[in-house]
């Protein structure tokens, strides 16, 4: 098993709140939304700060999801005590928020990069303490997942439209008032950016294509996991970067199969011809998470005539057997050249429904990393099943987590480094292991409070991850910045 999509994805119609929203909003509340940037002063009846006017800036206000934002409150008296609050509203109605208690420097300030939260949704000192943790108001509670009617929810996620901004409203309370309010914008998709659906003979996804067409772009096919559809977390930020980006769905979307199950590697290929022919791209890179991350390898691998370079996240190093989200294993996941590629069959699968038995017992679900490490440890999958990812014609880097409980993305990752290493490869190479986090690898700014275990949306069963939520949002700076440097080496600039 393993993670199902990237962080944002929404179900298909819905759409975000907008900033009319945010405004009628405020309005009601007594406050008015100045220009993006700004503050909204309250006034305070009496206290320690009854003469001052409280201060709430973000920096910048309005910003791509993954950047890093300054957040500061000013006007309180010295050692004052002051909850800074943030809240979400998404598109199925449901309010995430959080919370940090501070206590105000000798100016009567704080930096939340600087000063930590005595307590609240997080603890310490978190600059993005107020985005990771925000929560619904069920809190931790896994039956939210469970619940869930729409598919985010089954991730733990903010059902929003993965094109639109998020808006988030943040505010500043100390003795029970609100003294400052403000709003943060975050960004998944540049202007410049048109969103294209793509059914061309056999091919279904989705085209992020810059509408400025020149000077030629580097382009990037983007893949799921085993949650299927299309990729709609990482692709839109990739974009945004300034590469056209081809979302390429390969099971459970539209007309396509429903199972990972012998699915021609030829597929792919004609994706990768497909993004020459209507990106005008000279190089291309693939991407994917999880199954998504074996298949990326393996593109790079047996298709590197058209890989100039692959990102895998929490990839495995040999090829799985292919998965029935409702029947279990079944035969190969992929063939080539009409011929089955080799893959690590399992010694003793624990059925669907033992599955979902587990996941319901075990607090944060059904951990597989115990089984796939015995199916995958053994002699004759090391020799005969591992992808030759020494094939690769370009930089290969790979991102997994230390505690990861789905499968062992560390340990395998490190296994395909072996691999490299021992047979010469002359690209550049890299594993980010990153610890204190699990299967899930968000981007920066992206809701983690539920990231240590998933509700797997096709087959119905609360399955673990590993990772705190903490850990996973202090990784994820370092996932985007090994993933922007990756995409520079291989496309340049």
């Amino acid at each position: 098993m393993d993670r199902l999509q990237s962080p944002g994805v929404a179900e298909p119609g819905s759409s975000t709140i907008s900033r009319r929203d945010v405004v009628k909003a405020s309005a009601l509340a007594g406050a008015a939304l100045l220009s993006p940037g700004a503050t909204v002063v309250a006034a305070h009846a009496d206290g320690p700060s009854a003469d001052r006017r409280a201060l709430l800036r973000v920096e910048p206000s309005d910003t791509l999801l993954p950047n890093e934002i300054e957040i500061r409150a000013s006007g309180f008296a010295p050692a004052e005590r002051v909850r800074l609050t943030s809240r979400l509203v998404d598109d199925a109605g449901e309010s995430w928020s959080a919370h940090g208690d501070y206590v105000a420097d000798a100016r009567g300030s704080i930096d939340v990069a600087t000063a930590p939260s005595e307590g609240g949704t997080f603890a310490g000192i978190q600059p993005a303490g107020l985005l990771w943790s925000m929560r619904p108001p069920s809190g931790t509670d896994r039956r939210f997942m469970i619940d869930a009617k729409v598919r985010p929810h089954k991730l733990g996620l903010p059902a929003v439209d993965p094109v639109k901004p998020l808006v988030i409203e943040l505010a500043a309370e100390s003795g029970g008032t609100v003294r400052a309010r403000t709003t943060l914008t975050l960004r998944r998709l540049d202007p410049g950016v048109e969103v294209v659906p793509v059914r061309d003979g056999r091919l279904r996804g989705v085209a992020f294509r810059w509408k400025e067409r020149t000077p030629p772009r580097g382009a990037v096919m983007s893949l799921t996991g085993s949650g299927g559809g299309v990729e709609m977390g990482y692709a839109p930020i990739l974009a945004s970067l300034g590469y056209d980006v081809l979302s390429l769905a390969y099971f459970a979307y539209e007309d396509l199969p429903g199972t990972i199950s012998r699915i021609p590697l030829e597929y792919f290929a004609e994706g990768f011809e497909w993004m020459r022919r209507e990106f005008g791209a000279r190089r291309l890179a693939v991407q994917g998470a999880s199954r998504g991350g074996e298949l990326t390898l393996l593109l790079a691998a047996y298709l590197p005539d058209h890989v100039s370079g692959a990102l895998a996240l929490v990839p495995m190093y040999a090829s799985s057997a292919g998965w029935d989200p409702q029947g279990g294993v079944s035969g190969p996941s992929w063939t080539f050249r009409g011929r089955d590629i080799p893959y690590a069959v399992p010694l003793g699968s624990l059925s669907i429904e033992n599955m979902r038995r587990l996941g319901e017992r075990e607090p944060n679900g059904y951990a597989a990393t115990p089984a796939y490490r015995a199916d995958l440890d053994r002699p004759e999958v090391r020799s005969g099943a591992a992808i030759p990812v020494e094939r690769a014609a370009g930089p290969v880097l790979m991102i997994s987590g230390v505690d990861d409980q789905m499968w062992p993305s560390a340990w395998g990752s490190d296994l395909v480094v072996n691999r490299l290493r021992a047979q010469g490869f002359k690209r550049p190479f890299r594993h980010l292991a990153l610890p204190e986090t699990g299967h899930m690898t968000p981007l920066p700014n992206t809701v983690t409070t539920f990231t240590p275990a998933v509700f797997h949306s096709l087959a119905n069963i609360f399955l673990a991850c590993g990772g705190t939520p903490e850990g996973t949002a202090r990784s994820s700076r370092a996932t985007w910045d090994a993933m922007r440097e990756h995409y520079r080496q291989v496309f340049g600039g």
